[in-house]
């Protein structure tokens, strides 16, 4: 009865490839196994990717935003200070398209988006009360940032550790290390690189689903 009360939980998602991911969050909105929630909205920041043909055959807008399409830097600017320039004016302008919409987001799943995220981002969106929250392909404090599973992959055949795992997690401005909402361990067993990417990537639907129906509930708690 509560949830027939009220509105769905407005999620806007961000993906830059072929948007498995993605797939698995609108199949599971689909199927109520995150609960009274709607996907209102998909952004990529790369052409002809195939999250674009998932959302148009789920019927959820898209809207394509790149930093240098966009004209925010050129092809190829190698300067540190213009670059970081850059990715912060595209942040904002980003989070300003969010904001202005006419529907605003109550939560972002970063669900494969290859760019990390800089204060003009994530400041004006957390202001404005909305929830970010991203996977990564490690354990929490192991293993951050780009090449992650390759990296436990080198560690796990020195010797180094026994496990990697997965973890969904709020995005802050340090990357992977925000909160972490959902974390799953995954045994070795001697596999090699492709197929420990292989494992680790089968478990990622599951988990994004499941820490993307906690923090709905959260969301839609707090409302009530």
């Amino acid at each position: 009865m509560a949830d027939q009360q009220q509105s769905p939980c407005r999620i806007l998602v961000m993906a830059s490839g072929f948007g498995s991911n993605f797939q698995a969050l609108i199949d599971a909105v689909a199927a109520g196994r995150i609960r009274n929630s709607k996907i209102i909205r998909l952004f990529v920041n790369r052409k002809n990717v195939q999250s674009i043909k998932r959302a148009e055959g789920a019927g959820i807008p898209w809207e394509y935003f790149n930093l240098i399409s966009n004209g925010f830097i050129a092809k190829g600017e190698k300067d540190e200070q213009k670059v970081a320039e850059a990715r912060h004016n595209y942040d904002a302008a980003l989070a300003e398209r969010i904001l202005s919409a006419e529907e605003k987001p109550e939560l972002i799943v970063l669900a494969g988006w290859m760019h990390v995220f800089s204060s003009g981002f994530l400041e004006p969106v957390e202001k404005a009360g909305i929830r970010v929250i991203n996977l990564h392909p490690a354990l929490p404090g192991e293993f951050d940032g780009a090449g992650a599973i390759e990296r436990a992959y080198a560690a796990l055949k020195a010797g180094k550790i026994t496990r990697t795992g997965i973890m969904a997690h709020y995005v802050i401005q340090q990357v992977d290390r925000g909160a972490p909402i959902l974390v799953e361990e995954i045994e070795w067993n001697g596999e090699e690189l492709a197929e420990l990417e292989e494992k680790i990537h089968s478990r990622e639907h599951e988990l994004i689903v499941k820490a993307t129906a906690k923090v709905v509930d959260e969301i839609l708690e707090k409302r009530a």
